[in-house]
């Protein structure tokens, strides 16, 4: 690590996402790139400038101040500021809430400083408290004094909250002390990928390396707890834990089976992801298919695919594609603010009436989620409302067509790895489903007709994608897929064996 002691908050926000994201940016190690640097400090930058005017009506005091701004605010007794929390910086050198030694001459003479924090989305996090209790430790050290309490400003409203710093210092203080004993070690942190992987500017570095070394973190659907038991028992790769897959035994029907009067055992299970056989397909890239059911359409198949944020529960831009007289057609329907959404929501369900018999096809349970959501918040006619049932009870899941059935040869089932695998390309490179509430909220902020553009064209490629993915599992069931090098996993199952009697 670096030999400084200072810890700024950029780095201890990195931290509470990833140690090893934390790491590279102390070092000093260039991303590949730094969109998502860019988009989130232009995201701060806008919301900052349109909360400030908050902050002054709550407070009737201007700002907030940088940190680096505080040494010549120091020595006004009746004075109040407010200190941004995203310039603070914490020195490991200095004892805690001990008095900066440049300014010890200020300790008995300080206003009042309070950590502020702006944050744009709606939902406050864990994250924003533990960063405005890190602003807090941070103006301890230049103050003498620790604050009380600090003051959160979220979301499109702008809301205002004060938060006790008490309730989040303990855990503050042991993520400083964890982060100063990671420079002390100088070596960097074991590499995880995580959820914060595909807004992070450092993904490509990260999953480079982790393929590289065959790292069981790759596989998104197994957690640290799993991974930490495999480890324990010397299954430190995706290559290892292959070797684990053990084909069932085909077991023999006795003759007098259909005459028992015993009932039957039941014949199917209910289907179970097995890491061990989707690291052997990984590792064979193959397609290993254990069991499928009739994929089949009733209806008109109509691809949807829905983008929302997550923070407010309001969805913002649908997108459906649709085969009409041997044509795709491509329609998407957006929503500039959240009272628009019934207006987006009615023309979407005017399309779907008029597409006749139409059937839903999702990839994943966020679209039948929306369906749910639409026909309970908005008033519907009687036809209308029995188109929605309709459509919700019919439709089809992609995703649980694939889970514990089909194990494609890549380390996620999520659309982008399936879909890529498959040869589908996406127009925008950092596409993903964590990243899109990041261009919205920016569209938000500053009304840039590309980064609308940007999310309509992503959210197509979804449906897309989607269209794909359905062709080729439509293949696997019918057994017409050898160009997809699929495998059946039945083929290698061993043969009832046979065991002696008692000697």
């Amino acid at each position: 690590m670096n030999a400084s002691s200072l810890i700024t908050a950029p780095l201890f926000s990195a931290f509470l996402k990833c140690q090893t994201k934390a790491h590279l940016l102390a070092i000093g190690e260039p991303a590949a790139g730094s969109f998502f640097a860019d988009i989130e400090a232009r995201i701060s930058s806008m919301y900052k400038e349109v909360a400030k005017p908050r902050l002054r009506v709550e407070t009737g005091v201007t700002g907030p101040l940088d940190f680096e701004d505080l040494p010549g605010h120091l020595g006004h007794e009746t004075a109040i500021y407010h200190v941004d929390c995203e310039t603070a910086v914490y020195d490991l050198a200095l004892p805690t809430h001990a008095p900066a030694r440049h300014h010890p001459q200020h300790f008995s003479q300080s206003g009042i400083f309070a950590p502020v924090l702006f944050s744009p989305w709606d939902k406050a996090e864990l994250a924003d408290s533990l960063l405005l209790a890190f602003g807090a430790m941070a103006l301890s050290q230049v103050t003498g004094t620790l604050p009380d309490t600090g003051t959160l400003i979220c979301g499109d409203g702008h809301g205002y909250k004060t938060m006790k710093i008490g309730d989040h210092i303990a855990q503050a203080r042991r993520i400083i002390d964890t982060i100063g004993t990671t420079w002390n070690g100088r070596e960097e942190p074991p590499l995880v990928l995580n959820r914060h992987c595909p807004v992070c500017d450092f993904q490509p570095r990260c999953r480079s390396l982790a393929t590289e070394h065959d790292d069981l973190s790759l596989l998104a659907a197994m957690n640290g707890k799993e991974r930490a038991k495999l480890k324990a028992k010397g299954i430190t790769t995706i290559a290892h834990l292959s070797y684990g897959y053990r084909p069932r035994r085909r077991k023999h029907n006795r003759p007098d089976a259909e005459s028992s009067t015993k009932s039957p055992k039941p014949s199917a299970l209910t289907a179970k992801n097995d890491h061990k056989l989707k690291a052997l397909a990984i590792k064979k890239r193959q397609i290993h298919v254990v069991g499928t059911s009739p994929l089949k359409f009733d209806g008109t198949p109509v691809f949807l695919d829905v983008e929302g944020m997550p923070d407010r529960g309001f969805y913002y831009l649908v997108g459906l594609r649709f085969e009409i007289d041997g044509e795709q057609v491509e329609r998407s329907f957006w929503a500039d603010e959240p009272s628009d959404e019934r207006v987006m929501w009615e023309n979407c369900l005017s399309t779907l009436k008029a597409i006749g018999n139409a059937q839903i096809i999702s990839y994943g349970a966020y679209e039948i989620q929306f369906l749910r959501k639409m026909r309970d918040r908005y008033t519907l006619t009687p036809d209308d409302a029995a188109l929605v049932d309709s459509l919700i009870n019919t439709l089809v899941n992609l995703l649980t067509c694939i889970y514990g059935k089909i194990y494609f040869p890549t380390f996620s089932n999520s659309l982008k790895e399936v879909g890529r695998y498959l040869g589908f390309e996406w127009t925008w490179p950092q596409a993903s489903g964590a990243a899109a509430p990041l261009l919205r909220r920016a569209w938000e902020l500053c009304a840039d007709d590309e980064l609308k553009c940007g999310l309509v064209g992503y959210n197509m490629d979804d449906c897309r994608a989607a269209a794909t993915i359905a062709d080729a599992l439509m293949r696997i069931c019918r057994g017409g897929a050898l160009d997809l090098n699929a495998v059946d996993v039945s083929s290698l199952e061993v043969s009832f064996q046979h065991t002696f009697g008692k000697l």
